[in-house]
């Protein structure tokens, strides 16, 4: 069974139009829909937003529904390279907003002995890539950031920059359920499409015009993503 998570209604909607729900199960305040895409068996849930309510939700994924793989798809802010609409493929994760430099010999965004970067499956990694060619999608792979703020101001991001290179996108959720998936040893793969650009002018109405549909661009490609996920590594 392969779990999708999203953080919110918009980022999921287009999933539910092609899912044959087979069963809901509620658990805590989070809504679990079960059936089928394509004949692939799949667990799908909306987190909501922020590290807290990702960590929560895939947890009960890997302990409930004992999935293979955990997809978290939806939006995020860009930074260049990137440019709006783009697809990114996180190569790794990491914590933004995350230090123990004061008290501790770890470098900043590492939380104890917990990994600075979760790194992505290799060979699903190349499976997404191969897809994202074959649809003929522009798109990135890089290190994704996350932390619990809607990042408008790149100095926000400085910190974590002199220690994880290459990051091309920042968001709310990936790092919580790529740790989550990296301790219950379970595969991930983080999609994220740019609905936002960190630090344009016009960054928060971009995001209103345009998430819409590049939540769907990222969940058109999570679809075909899902015709080769079960595929032997």
């Amino acid at each position: 069974m392969i779990g999708i998570i999203g953080a919110l209604d918009i980022e999921l909607n287009f999933f539910f139009e092609k899912m044959v729900i087979a069963q809901t199960d509620l658990i805590g305040d989070k809504t679990f829909y079960i059936g089928h895409i394509n004949h692939r068996e799949i667990v799908i849930v909306k987190s909501d937003i922020g590290k807290v309510n990702a960590a929560i939700t895939a947890t009960i994924l890997a302990d409930h529904y004992q999935v293979d793989l955990i997809i978290n798809t939806g939006v995020a802010g860009g930074l260049k390279p990137t440019k709006l609409g783009d697809i990114v493929l996180g190569e790794g994760l990491a914590y933004f907003d995350a230090s123990l430099t004061a008290i501790d010999d770890v470098p900043y965004g590492q939380m104890g002995e917990d990994p600075l970067i979760v790194r992505t499956n290799e060979s699903y990694l190349n499976k997404a890539k191969k897809i994202f060619d074959e649809l003929g999608y522009e798109y990135k792979v890089g290190h994704i950031v996350s932390g619990d703020k809607f990042v408008t101001k790149l100095r926000y991001l400085d910190k974590i920059s002199k220690n994880v290179p290459n990051i091309l996108a920042c968001e709310m959720e990936g790092m919580a359920i790529a740790l989550t998936a990296y301790k219950f040893n379970i595969p991930f793969v983080s999609i994220r499409g740019i609905s936002d650009m960190v630090e344009d002018h016009n960054q928060t109405t971009s995001y209103y015009k345009v998430v819409k549909e590049v939540a769907k661009k990222s969940s058109n490609f999570v679809l075909s993503f899902l015709e080769v996920a079960n595929a032997s590594n």
